[in-house]
């Protein structure tokens, strides 16, 4: 690809630098399972997937970019997601699931003793998106925009420590923090003494 010789151009089209590109690519090969085919290599089906979610791009306009099918683009956007799924799964967790220890940060004076037992901060966020006209009124949040809601969990050195992606932005933060309870074995329920 050539925009690897034009690091701005390259962090426009993709959202991030050719380092961390080539980075998180070697990464997907070496632990993931992400693989070239016979036409495509695995560089380009990431940068496929990138430049879809990084523009909004249609399947039909990275067609006319790659040169590729949809079919092949959609193939391959599957392929990868697949591989960053178990990336996610991999890294989006609390460090310590018991929580047994407070974060440094919070025995600060000025924390301490009022943050005493947290263990860091739950939040929905709506992430703008484009929809289909006929789902415009399913997807406009509060705040006027087609969204989707993402309900996020931190810690306090700011690492995802749980992610629930892809409710439509009409959907209150509450609807999906009880859906989250009631559906994943995964959530980081804080224990006793801890909030």
């Amino acid at each position: 690809m050539r925009c690897f010789k034009h690091p701005r151009y390259f962090y426009k089209m993709f959202r991030m630098s050719p380092d961390i590109f080539m980075a998180l690519h070697d990464l997907l090969v070496s632990s993931y399972g992400l693989t070239s085919s016979r036409n495509v290599t695995s560089i380009e089906s990431l940068a496929m997937l990138l430049w879809i979610v990084g523009g909004p791009q249609s399947f039909s306009q990275a067609e006319n970019r790659f040169e590729r099918s949809t079919w092949t683009i959609h193939m391959k956007f599957k392929e990868v997601l697949k591989c960053l799924l178990k990336l996610g799964k991999d890294n989006i967790k609390p460090r310590d699931p018991t929580f047994s220890n407070e974060h440094d940060k919070l025995k600060e004076d000025r924390f301490w003793p009022h943050f005493k037992g947290a263990i860091g901060a739950i939040d929905g966020s709506h992430v703008e998106v484009t929809v289909p006209t006929d789902e415009v009124i399913n997807y406009t949040c509060r705040h006027g925009y087609t969204s989707q809601n993402v309900l996020a969990i931190c810690d306090f050195d700011m690492r995802f420590t749980f992610v629930v992606p892809g409710w439509l932005g009409s959907a209150h933060d509450t609807r999906i923090l009880n859906h989250a309870l009631a559906n994943f074995p995964s959530f980081p329920v804080p224990p006793k003494g801890k909030y």
